[in-house]
């Protein structure tokens, strides 16, 4: 079951991500979200900026 998060929780994330000394058990408490869906979207987030990613794919075969 896919939940709709909002783009508002999403940068939310984002900035307390950048944070030092926050963790993710911490983000996710705070934003009210599992820490499975809080990786889900930092790694979305993550491959989305990611320049390098489609090369790695490209390059792999």
């Amino acid at each position: 079951m896919t939940m709709e998060i909002s783009d508002e929780i999403k940068k939310k994330i984002c900035e307390l991500i950048s944070t030092p000394g926050i963790t993710i058990e911490e983000i996710a408490n705070n934003v009210n979200l599992e820490y499975d869906t809080i990786i889900e979207i930092l790694s979305e987030e993550y491959f989305k900026h990611n320049p390098d990613y489609g090369r790695r794919l490209c390059c792999r075969f």
